[in-house]
């Protein structure tokens, strides 16, 4: 099948930018379907065991399509919990710009943040002339220079956004494209935000339990009271000295003094 790749794509990405594009379209799809599952499974009446499943999915399922392909290492930013993808000189960011089918070109950047300031590092400038009814109060954010991983990256590394929008019931839309953070997160497209195409068919890169193992019963292993092991028994003889005295004999071990209590657990 051939896939129809933008010219800017093949510039940054390079050979591969095919594989690319492809894997971009399948790790949403993985998104979505497991942040669906997490959902049904935690009986929740809230969006949050979805919302957070999807924002853990959209980073590791990404990182799954592409981690195998050639030029592509994994980068960890600066007190980020998860790595991002650097293929050849594009290094891809994911995130969920709508929870309806809102207009790509009228979308906001991701949600302002030191990280998303590092990231913007590797954008290009803005050209955007400010609209007439955006209010600029002239308080331009300060550069924040790249940390962690981000400050190990190559001259000429480009940060490629993937903007997607979904909600709890579906995968709406999702695009790809350069672009450049202005004031009040708007987005100054420098490449036309291209479509990603989605597959239906989810796929998975590791191993799921999918049968539960015969467990060993107590019923199942010993039929009979005489079919047990005997227990082990303690013997001690005792001293002349308590017999003399008329001291009782032992028979009961003296119960140890518990060292903790239910508060441990929750402290």
């Amino acid at each position: 099948m051939s896939v129809h790749v933008p010219p800017w794509a093949t510039d940054v990405f390079g050979q591969p930018a095919p594989l690319v594009q492809v894997g971009l379209g399948q790790a949403l799809r993985n998104m979505q379907a497991n942040a669906q599952a997490a959902h049904e499974q935690s009986d929740s009446l809230t969006k949050h065991t979805f919302g957070m499943s999807r924002w853990e999915n959209q980073f590791q399922r990404v990182q799954d399509e592409l981690k195998d392909l050639p030029y592509a290492t994994a980068v960890r930013p600066y007190r980020f919990p998860f790595d991002l993808m650097l293929v050849g000189r594009g290094l891809i960011y994911p995130y969920k710009y709508a929870e309806t089918t809102a207009e790509i070109k009228k979308a906001r950047g991701p949600k302002e943040s030191e990280l998303i300031r590092e990231l913007f590092s590797f954008a290009p400038p803005v050209r955007h002339v400010q609209d007439a009814l955006d209010i600029d109060w002239g308080l331009s954010e300060p550069q924040t220079d790249p940390r962690g991983g981000l400050a190990n990256l190559p001259e000429g590394t480009r940060l490629v956004l993937v903007p997607f929008a979904c909600n709890a019931s579906e995968l709406l839309a999702a695009f790809w494209g350069i672009a450049a953070l202005g004031a009040n997160r708007h987005l100054d497209w420098l490449t036309e935000p291209a479509p990603l195409t989605v597959p239906k068919t989810v796929t998975s890169h590791g191993t799921r339990l999918s049968t539960i193992p015969a467990q060993v019963t107590v019923e199942s292993q010993h039929t009979g009271f005489a079919e047990g092991s005997e227990p082990t028994l303690t013997l001690s003889s005792r001293r002349s000295s308590e017999r003399l005295r008329g001291i009782p004999p032992l028979t009961e071990t003296e119960p140890v003094q518990d060292q903790t209590s239910e508060d441990d657990a929750t402290h």
